[in-house]
């Protein structure tokens, strides 16, 4: 194994001022956790050396790049980075050459080049992490076979390493994210959603009175006044003077309370209305799942020092619901028309109580951490961790994969079901048929030594009816090959399973740049969701149809 390393250490801007967009999607402990991440790219490929200047350009700043050391294809340099042919160092391997191209974009990365093979980088010596992968945190691996795939993953769920696959054979491509378990704690919110946590089903003592407080003299306020009382407060009045939370009441009582026509505050308690009788503090089923879950594993012994930071935070959570019967409060409140002085008392008024819940579930997960051994749990679980976590606990996700060995190889099983179903399905049928052809391409692979189209013996003198039929017979096999796959799961094959495979035969090993920055894309934004561990990662495997310009999950 041989190694070159390469960084850039020119003055850089701050920060802050660098990633001023970024920061506003995932702050600036996103950012740090960005910045300290080890990532390692095997292949120089398309998809992987897209997906790094992602990376790089995001604030990743170590990385490394694996490959078999083969000297570098000037053309193919300057595809991925558009740098002159004539300024390619040819004594230079197509690593070296990457890793000196990345840190230019960035002068805070620094990168090295790894020399290994293929057959040996996913080998553990003596049961540990193979040392290519040694103190990495996300490994992002282009062109792989499955049982390399399935190897990697091997390597690197042993070492608890999360991972990013991508593969492209022409127009068609696909990227799958692995690890064992992972929790998702920020920014998990699903996107357009537009719930607020007003708590106006079962308000609180200090909400009720402030409620009250606004609206006991409601008939005797100036028109002024009148028209900046918040629609929170019209709201809970309108509820208690209907007696009853059905929806026609309610909103014939806030008619009722009103005095003309030009009232803002009250057009906006009339959009909200809908929080009356909306539970916002309700547990959803996935947050319950996982709620219980935690106490099992606490009930079984299973909470150890091992075991993440947010067992304990959900396992806190699960009592905090079972002796509040609700979520903790999320905090925020929407804009709505009303005095400075009034906003500012209701948005203390939510921040204050937040701020409780999430106290409450923090002091009691630091209890549970310490009944197993931690002896400075608030240094194991921040306070900033409890706070967020109850914030985002209506959309808090603990995700599992499933492995590749059981998706590539499995007969039978949850798998194999899904397919089934993803194959009668009209909109997935092309995406079904492209993740079956690429199994299949495999097979043909081991069979023949070759991939499908690619010919160590094709000359330039070779004539061009001979070459057509080769890559039709190609083409027809590799057909064969995918319907068996399919038979042997009991899946019936898509109508389009020809086309496709005529389409990879045509291509031979050939990855189109823009498929590849495609993947790549995906890719760097799943790595960014693993590593700030904030949105939703995708768990299942994506396909990308580049003649239909679709993607779509399968499995």
């Amino acid at each position: 194994v041989d190694s070159t390393s390469s960084s850039m250490t020119s003055e850089s801007p701050p920060p802050t001022s660098r990633y001023d967009r970024q920061l506003r999607l995932w702050g600036d402990v996103g950012q740090r956790k960005l910045a300290r991440a080890r990532i390692a790219a095997i292949g120089v490929t398309p998809s992987t050396m897209e997906c790094m200047k992602c990376l790089v350009l995001g604030g990743c700043e170590s990385f490394v790049i694996i490959d078999d050391g083969a000297r570098v294809d000037a053309r193919l340099a300057g595809e991925l980075f558009e740098v002159s042919v004539d300024d390619v160092d040819g004594a230079l391997s197509a690593a070296e050459v990457c890793v000196r191209a990345l840190c230019a974009l960035n002068p805070d990365a620094r990168g090295r080049a790894l020399r290994a093979a293929r057959d040996t980088l996913f080998v553990a010596r003596d049961d540990e992490t193979p040392e290519a992968f040694a103190g990495v945190d996300v490994v992002v691996a282009g062109g792989l076979s499955d049982a390399e795939s399935v190897a990697l993953e091997r390597a690197c769920t042993d070492g608890l390493t999360p991972f990013v696959i991508t593969r492209a054979c022409g127009l068609f491509g696909e990227t799958r994210t692995g690890a064992l378990e992972r929790w998702a704690t920020e920014n998990v919110t699903p996107e357009g959603s537009q719930t607020s946590d007003l708590r106006l089903m079962t308000p609180w003592e200090q909400l009720s009175s402030y409620a009250e407080m606004k609206t006991c003299d409601l008939e005797r306020l100036d028109a002024a006044a009148f028209k900046h009382v918040p629609f929170v407060a019209l709201l809970l009045r309108a509820t208690m003077r209907s007696g009853t939370r059905d929806r026609r009441a309610v909103k014939e009582a806030l008619t009722s309370m009103r005095r003309g026509m030009d009232e803002e505050n009250f057009d906006e308690a009339m959009a909200n209305v809908r929080y009356t009788w909306t539970d916002t503090g309700a547990v959803p089923k996935e947050v319950d799942d996982v709620t219980r879950e935690a106490a099992e594993m606490k009930n079984a012994g299973k909470l150890t020092l091992e075991s993440d930071k947010f067992w304990f935070l959900a396992l806190a959570l699960r009592e905090f619901i079972d002796r509040e019967g609700c979520l903790p409060l999320e905090g925020s409140i929407p804009d709505m028309t009303s005095t400075t002085e009034a906003y500012v008392e209701l948005q203390r008024l939510y921040a204050d109580k937040a701020a409780s819940d999430a106290l409450t579930v923090w002091q009691r997960a630091l209890e549970l951490a310490q009944e197993v051994g931690f002896l400075q749990p608030e240094d194991f679980i921040t306070e900033r961790d409890a706070k967020s976590f109850c914030k985002n606990s209506r959309y808090v996700r603990f995700m599992k994969w499933k492995s590749l060995d059981t998706e590539l190889y499995g007969t039978t099983g949850a798998a194999v079901d899904a397919l089934a179903v993803d194959a009668k399905n009209p909109t997935k049928a092309m995406s079904v048929a492209i993740f079956g052809v690429l199994r299949a391409a495999d097979v043909f692979a081991f069979k023949h030594g070759h991939r499908p189209g690619v010919y160590n013996d094709m000359s330039s003198t070779m004539d061009v009816c001979d070459e057509i039929e080769r890559l039709h017979a190609d083409g027809e096999e590799l057909v064969s090959l995918t319907t068996t796959w399919f038979t042997s799961r009991g899946v019936e094959a898509p109508e389009c399973v020809a086309d496709v495979a005529h389409e990879v035969a045509r291509y031979g090993d050939g990855q189109l740049h823009a498929v590849g920055a495609i993947l790549g894309g995906i890719a760097s934004q799943e790595i960014i969701k693993i590593i700030t561990q904030q949105y939703t990662p995708m768990t299942k495997r994506l396909i990308y149809d580049g003649v239909h310009s679709t993607t779509a999950y399968v499995g």
